[in-house]
């Protein structure tokens, strides 16, 4: 950090009124942020509406109002003014899951460092919508007993689920959650080129302060993949580590992962999760994971790090972005050039040898529950050389389509499209059409439920076939930019789509057949 910097922190913070310091702050880091806390923030900023503006995402299942803030060069926060405005539109979420509330206490400074005149570069090219508090009913659960082996907060957190006791970050191809709903609506409305999802480990043990990841998936954009994997991020982690962070690809290190050897292993590739979700969109999705073995303080101040740096990188890169996903949305146009893309994933390596870095943990007592906490122990951090995992690729394909035919009676099908922003037309008249029409063989349920769902599989194989599509016929062209999202959310045997989550579960008739088809002609 320069003494330019740690002056002008200082200053800052010699000016800093007590109104307008966070819950952590005034509780020397004991306590963290509640709903109230956030706004009486919020309002204690006296933003004035020139370079910052207040509105909301929308509401949480207990009817609180989820604030958003407006940062930019913009007359209002209007989703068509800030579109239009051909600057760079930059999401950012705190505490979607909300016992992990590094990132809200993380932007609430960053709101307030805004507010003060700082970072008043990132105007000229950027516009930000900040939402530090994402779970408001999970946020407001405080227990000493949610996450007892996080370091801290030690007068506890909230939980991990919203108020309807699902999980936030599972909830994106459903979209059974008014938070989550109101999520895609704004993605829908003010089409953010980069979102930023702040998150903190759960369970992982590494050696770094900060990870990060990004969306993973065969179907994603390979271009935007490239980009965001080799350009972007090499750049972001070069600027933390100048902070004096370590910093990786968020992951694990296992001594058998599922491929069989020792390895840095990630695991997600399903568009239920945030980040994946929003690559389906051809954008670049950012996760930021802090560690929850080292301090309270440390986790929010290495967060708010890494938003800065990726704040910095994507001010000056910013047309680069641009004609990255500009691009992005020209192939999903053009997704046919894909004979097939893959329904179902898995994590494969990405380097044989990856340098590493991990560290052991101490067992400290909460002075308050007397749980087991885990804090790092910095001088036993050392160096490893071993595979990581860090790609993905298909364990199964399926032809992608000229266009997917629903019959209009699938009402709940038709409205979830809807909601995700996917084109649609009605067909006026009958259309004799060469199809694909899937023959149920297999069709399973899991025995567990996960999200209040028993998830649902389906095998069998395609047949082309003539078919009279009749009119009425709700259509998904395939030639639209959401046409990866259209493709994982209607196949029949992908693995998060509308048979995964029983949405089409009343509608297989006698069982035999898939009532959605596919013209591929």
């Amino acid at each position: 950090m320069t003494i330019v910097k740690i002056f002008f922190l200082l200053l800052i913070c010699i000016s800093i009124s007590p109104s307008q310091r966070t819950r952590p702050e005034k509780s020397n880091y004991e306590e963290t942020s509640r709903y109230q806390d956030v706004l009486d923030f919020i309002d204690a900023l006296k933003i004035d509406g020139k370079m910052m503006k207040q509105t909301s995402l929308g509401y949480s299942t207990q009817g609180k109002r989820l604030p958003m803030i407006v940062y930019g060069d913009i007359p209002d926060t209007k989703p068509e003014t800030i579109r239009k405005s051909g600057k760079l539109v930059v999401y950012i979420q705190g505490n979607i899951h909300a016992g992990e509330v590094e990132g809200k206490e993380a932007l609430l400074e960053l709101l307030r460092e805004l507010k003060a005149g700082k970072h008043a570069e990132w105007k000229k090219n950027l516009v930000l919508l900040i939402v530090p508090i994402f779970n408001a009913d999970g946020n407001d659960m405080i227990s000493l007993y949610n996450r007892p082996w996080q370091h801290g907060p030690i007068a506890g957190m909230g939980q991990r689920a919203n108020g309807q006791g699902l999980d936030l970050n599972r909830d994106h191809m459903k979209l059974e959650t008014p938070e989550v709903v109101s999520f895609v609506k704004m993605l829908n409305e003010y089409d953010p080129q980069v979102t930023i999802d702040l998150h903190t480990t759960n369970g992982s043990f590494h050696g770094y302060h900060i990870t990060y990841s990004f969306a993973l998936n065969p179907v994603i954009d390979q271009t935007l993949d490239n980009y965001t994997r080799n350009v972007f991020f090499p750049n972001v982690e070069q600027r933390v580590e100048s902070d004096h962070w370590r910093i990786h690809r968020y992951g694990d290190y296992l001594e058998k992962t599922p491929a069989g050897k020792p390895g840095y292993y990630y695991w997600v590739t399903e568009p239920r999760f945030n980040s994946n979700y929003v690559g389906f969109r051809n954008r670049l999705a950012i996760l930021s994971e802090s560690y929850s073995y080292i301090s309270f303080k440390q986790r929010i101040a290495s967060t708010k790090s890494l938003v800065v740096n990726i704040l910095d990188v994507a001010n000056t890169d910013w047309k680069a972005i641009k004609e990255t996903i500009q691009k992005a949305d020209d192939a999903a146009k053009n997704i046919r050039i894909f004979d097939s893309l893959a329904v179902r994933a898995e994590i494969v390596g990405s380097n044989p040898s990856q340098e590493i870095l991990l560290a052991a943990v101490k067992e400290v007592r909460n002075p308050y529950s007397n749980e087991i906490m885990f804090l790092m122990n910095e001088d036993s951090l050392k160096k490893i050389v071993t595979a990581e995992f860090y790609s993905s690729r298909a364990t199964r394909k399926s032809k992608v389509p000229i266009q997917y035919c629903i019959p209009d009676s699938l009402h709940e099908v038709i409205a979830l499209l809807h909601e995700h922003g996917i084109q649609l037309t009605v067909l006026k008249e009958p259309q004799r059409k060469k199809v694909q029409r899937f023959t149920i063989r297999e069709n399973k349920t899991a025995e567990r439920e996960f999200q209040k769902h028993k998830m649902r599989t389906l095998e069998g194989i395609f047949e082309t076939i003539e078919q009279t599509i009749p009119a009425g016929t709700v259509i998904v062209e395939m030639n639209q930019p959401l046409s990866r999202l259209a493709f994982y959310l209607l196949e029949p045997e992908s693995e998060d789509g509308v048979v995964t989550w029983n949405i089409i579960d009343k509608y297989f008739g006698d069982g035999k057949y898939y009532p959605i088809v596919k013209a591929i002609e």
